[in-house]
């Protein structure tokens, strides 16, 4: 998914949870909150830039070999829910509701972009335990069939192959909900 379909989910997601959480926690209105889910819902992908200076460049291949940013630690989704729950402890022990809140959506952003991108690439959902991907299909499959040389032909072909699939669809779907329930 695109950082777009990411934000989007981001959103929706963090919203639903919010308004689920108004008895225990009043303050959920505070913008902060919804800020933090929108921020976790696509800080996974920030491996992108470090992946961006392994390749050199602004494409994932190195020497025809692929960088693929789904391999670092900050793809892990156990790890992220390691993080949140220990956050979410934290909390409870400091008496923090604040502290508690950001848990939970981190936790609840976090896996919104993990299972999102199920659908395209895969994620490595048991990590450390296992280094496969999962997907709704066979994991990878689709990115392996970009033969680029170059910046442009690695994010057309990139384009091309997004655009023919089911995932596009499904983002630009979620991107129209969450625009139409932030508008209304």
């Amino acid at each position: 998914m695109l950082p777009t379909g990411h934000f989007a989910a981001g959103y929706l997601t963090s919203t639903f949870t919010l308004s689920s959480l108004i008895n225990l926690y009043p303050a959920v209105n505070d913008p902060k909150f919804l800020a933090l889910g929108l921020f976790a819902s696509v800080a996974p992908d920030l491996d992108e830039f470090y992946a961006f200076y392994v390749a050199k460049g602004f494409w994932f291949k190195k020497k025809d070999k692929a960088i693929i940013h789904r391999n670092y630690l900050s793809h892990a989704p156990l790890l992220h829910l390691f993080v949140g729950l220990a956050s979410f402890v934290v909390g409870l022990v400091a008496n923090s509701s604040d502290l508690q809140l950001y848990a939970i959506l981190y936790i609840v952003g976090t896996w919104t972009h993990f299972f999102f991108d199920s659908f395209f690439y895969g994620v490595k959902w048991l990590w450390p335990f296992s280094n496969n991907l999962y997907a709704f299909r066979k994991p990878g499959e689709d990115m392996a069939k970009i033969e680029a040389s170059g910046f442009f032909s690695y994010w057309i072909g990139f384009l091309k192959l997004y655009v023919r699939d089911l995932v596009f669809y499904l983002e630009a779907l979620v991107i129209v909900v969450a625009v139409s329930a932030y508008l209304y």
